[in-house]
This record gives C-alpha cells, structure tokens and sequence, in this order.
C-alpha cells in the first residue's frame, strides 16, 4: 500500500477531513490507518474496480458503522454531537461497457 501515503498527502494539503475514492484496486475488506487518516475500503478483483473512505484522526472516532456493500459501494455513518452523517462511495464505470451491463449495474 505504498500508494495510500501518497494518497493521504492530498487531503491533509487542502485541508480535506473526508474523501470518497473509486478504483482503488486494493483487494478485500479491510481498513487501515494511513498517515493520520484512517481509510476502508472494499475491492474484491484485483486491478479492477475498488472503493474506499478515507477519513480524518479526528473524525474518525465519530464513525459507528462501515457498510461494505460491495467493491463499487461502501458507506460509513458517523455521530457528529446530535447528527447523524452518512457518508457513501460508489463505482459505476462507464468506459468500455456495453448498454446491458451499464443498465445492470
């Protein structure tokens, strides 16, 4: 995962506390901490597809849930004092599908 530490350099640059992220290629169900964020993510074919969450230190212990859904759909849900935040990431391709299969997915 060499890459997710370059992933985290983005938003810690623009200040960014959430990040949805698609075509992650990393396989299985699984979270990680990465330089002071923690990301989940879902894939389940490697070099295709992939989705993933990526949050920040401190909002993080504000997550109750993660639903991995799929490896084109997961969601984290987060108490933020009296709200309720959810928070999804979807994958739907679109370059080099047929109509059936984009209409399927």
């Amino acid at each position: 995962m060499g890459k997710s530490i370059e992933l985290a350099k983005v938003p810690h640059k623009r200040k960014i506390d959430i990040a949805s992220l698609q075509e992650t290629r990393w396989v299985g169900d699984k979270a990680q901490d990465v330089d002071g964020f923690k990301l989940w993510y879902s894939g389940h074919v490697r070099c295709k597809n992939g989705v993933g969450i990526l949050v920040d230190s401190d909002l993080r212990k504000l997550v109750v849930e993660v639903k991995r859904v799929s490896d084109r759909l997961i969601g984290i849900k987060l108490v933020v004092r009296v709200f309720t935040l959810n928070v999804i990431s979807a994958y739907t391709p679109q370059m080099g599908l047929d109509e059936d299969v984009k209409r399927r997915l």
